[in-house]
């Protein structure tokens, strides 16, 4: 990758199976090296660990939500994330095995910012991490945030 993002960048990774943490957490950490990964796998925790983090001005960037987690589905968490004004702003991909479109189209009727299916094979996964992070870290502009943008480490044509 010829970027890397600002080490202050935060990702906030909310999935309740282990495997799909370990690869996702490590696609990451090989595709975008300076930014920090937290994860939670319990959906119920999400939330007041979300606002906490936010209340102290260290909230993530970018939340990466599974829809498919006992408890609470992603669902239920995307709506309480864009309910409440002080995490509605976060961009919320939604990273999920389903391909159903109810799901995608619910995901976005609850103001999700984008729905990607989860990549068979870690290469593609890798992949689709990087395209992430380049787009939520790099390119999209938030209304009232800092831009937390990658520095370009190699010269390219403009």
């Amino acid at each position: 990758m010829s970027q890397q993002p600002a080490s202050s960048s935060r990702i906030l990774l909310i999935d309740d199976n282990a495997g799909d943490v370990r690869l996702i957490t490590e696609a990451l950490r090989r595709e975008a090296p300076g930014v920090q990964v937290w994860c939670v796998s319990d959906s119920t925790e999400a939330i007041p660990r979300l606002k906490q983090a936010m209340a102290a001005g260290e909230g993530p960037q970018l939340v990466l939500l599974d829809l498919r987690m006992p408890k609470q589905d992603g669902f239920q968490v995307l709506e309480e994330i864009k309910r409440d004004p002080a995490t509605a702003r976060v961009p919320v991909v939604i990273l999920t095995s389903s391909e159903a479109e109810q799901d995608v189209s619910r995901a976005y009727s609850l103001y999700a910012n984008a729905v990607v299916t989860k990549p068979l094979g870690y290469r593609r996964l890798r992949s689709a991490m990087r395209t992430i992070c380049e787009f939520w870290l790099e390119l999209a502009r938030l209304p009232g945030a800092n831009h937390f943008g990658y520095t370009r480490h190699e010269d390219t044509a403009d």
